[in-house]
């Protein structure tokens, strides 16, 4: 039986998507460009895992360019929410209209079930992201009894591991510099120690480490089917450890998987595309090309 899609909403946004629940987007093209016989063949859909917290126009500085690069692919944005994927017992209930949504490109015939290239290009932003991908890698698996598609992705910024200073950096930047700051820090820091005694003293109760399940996901390649991946991350990132990204792609590399470490030394978190765009998305579009030649 073919999956339905779910409701959409049309409300604008900086976006320019159509909704499918709070956290799920989707963008199709109303119109097909005609792509240069030259042109490496473009991805059929394009998905945008976002950071915690992150601002509508800021998500769009991606989706919008992919919309450039890739005018006649389809973009899945699924944005990273804490009270509907960490503090619930069904963290899989924020990405499941995403999965819903790629039922339904599958059934319809968009996309292949078990392609021999692949057709979707994956982009990963921080923690938020990760825990995004290791959710809808989980449940696509529950729904379906397959692994998600072939595909290829790219990191940026990620997959960190738990660090008092990295977790209370990532918590603490949401709120404005002085006394809001002073007031948030206590909590912010009782949340922190909790959240650790939880997932280590009272693992057995709480259950595994959040970042070290999403780190261990991601390096599982009977569940991510991957040709290939691309790790974006800084020096200057005091939200991810660059060398916990660095210890991953070893990880990653030393199952066959090849990985592709671009370093970038001056800029903060999820920034990179600020301090050289060129750069940047040369990175993406690489990835992409390497990943549909490579087999």
């Amino acid at each position: 039986m073919a999956s339905k899609r779910a409701t959409t909403s049309t409300t604008k946004s900086a976006l320019n998507m159509k909704q499918l629940s709070p956290s799920v987007y989707f963008y199709e093209p109303e119109t097909i460009v005609e792509q240069h016989p030259s042109d490496p063949r473009v991805p059929k859909l394009v998905l945008v895992a976002s950071w915690m917290d992150a601002q509508d126009k800021h998500i769009a500085n991606y989706t919008i360019r992919y919309q450039t690069i890739y005018p006649n692919s389809r973009i899945l944005l699924i944005k990273f929410n804490p009270k509907e994927s960490i503090f619930t017992l069904s963290p899989q209930r924020n990405v499941e209209p995403g999965v819903v949504y790629l039922r339904s490109l599958i059934d319809s015939g968009v996309l292949s079930a078990s392609p021999t290239q692949p057709e979707i290009l994956v982009h990963v932003f921080s923690n938020g992201g990760s825990s995004t991908m290791r959710l809808l890698y989980q449940a696509f698996q529950s729904r379906t009894g397959h692994p998600f598609p072939l595909h290829t992705a790219v990191y940026d910024s990620c997959p960190g591991l738990y660090a008092f200073k990295s977790i209370f950096s990532a918590f603490i930047v949401g709120f404005p510099q002085g006394i809001a700051r002073l007031i948030a820090t206590p909590f912010i820091t009782a949340f922190i120690v909790c959240l650790w005694t939880w997932h280590n003293p009272l693992k057995i109760i709480g259950g595994e480490d959040p970042l070290l399940k999403n780190s261990k996901i991601l390096n599982d390649l009977d569940l991510v089917k991957q040709t290939n991946r691309s790790y974006i991350y800084g020096k200057a990132d005091v939200m991810v450890d660059w060398k916990d990204v660095e210890k991953h792609a070893d990880q990653a590399a030393a199952k066959g998987l090849a990985v592709r470490r671009e370093v970038f030394g001056r800029s903060p978190h999820v920034t990179h595309v600020k301090l050289d765009g060129n750069r940047y998305w040369r990175i993406v579009k690489e990835t992409w090309e390497a990943a549909i030649t490579k087999r």
